[in-house]
């Protein structure tokens, strides 16, 4: 058992228009809803309780508020040129013994230095399908021995759809490493505190020569919460 000390559990919330945010005023909703329209925002109630709402230059306010400085023209969608190494629907192959996957294209948050805001743009266009001509790939492809769960966030994902996906990719018997990249630990940690099957799944296929592995990023201390440190604590 893990000790827990959370006095607030907070519900699965969504906030996906910045005039829902009440903390703002009316001139930076209005500011802010050019930038929306173009990149769009989501958040949740959990999240945002962690904003200082006194302090402009909030760094977790900087992450997950849009700024009116992203609809400057300069930059591209794709920094880090993704598409030159997709070979199959949602599926890229950059380096030799790594294969990602982008399951989905939803996140607990949208962080505003994404380097995938493109996906928000065209729901749809470079997520995972169809995920059997990845697996073909993968599997005529020896030399890959580790696959990454990305997009979007796999966490957002129900347990069962993960794990479909999950025991597909672990039957795959050259594929020794499955690893999950999410930020859900630090956007809404009660994604994982409050169900079992998650880590039950993981335990399931994770073994001593066949790892799974959590990828998580904080990006700030004050994301590091009690809620936060138990989600790590399970996983």
């Amino acid at each position: 058992m893990f000790p827990v000390f959370l006095p607030v559990i907070y519900s699965k919330k969504y906030i996906n228009r910045i005039d829902k945010i009440a903390q703002l005023t009316e001139k930076e909703r209005g500011a802010l809803k050019r930038v929306e329209e173009k990149f769009a925002f989501r958040s949740n109630d959990y999240y945002l309780s962690l904003i200082n709402w006194d302090d402009p230059d909030d760094p977790i306010r900087r992450i997950i508020i849009p700024d009116t400085a992203e609809l400057e023209d300069w930059g591209k969608l794709d920094p880090s040129e993704e598409s030159r190494y997709v070979v199959a629907p949602g599926l890229e192959h950059k380096y030799d013994q790594t294969a990602l996957i982008l399951v989905n294209d939803m996140c607990g948050g949208f962080c505003r230095y994404c380097f995938r805001k493109r996906l928000f743009l065209e729901k749809g266009r470079e997520i995972v399908r169809d995920i059997r001509p990845d697996l073909a790939y993968i599997a005529s492809h020896p030399e890959i021995t580790n696959v990454l769960l990305s997009g979007g966030d796999p966490l957002y994902l129900s347990t069962q759809r993960l794990e479909a996906i999950v025991q597909k990719v672990h039957a795959i018997d050259h594929v020794r490493i499955i690893r999950i990249g999410t930020k859900m630990p630090a956007y809404y940690p009660f994604r994982i505190i409050n169900d079992p099957t998650l880590t039950a799944m993981i335990r399931k296929y994770s073994m001593p020569d066949r790892r799974m592995y959590v990828i998580t990023q904080f990006n700030h201390p004050r994301e590091l919460t009690d809620a936060a440190v138990l989600s790590i604590d399970m996983l």
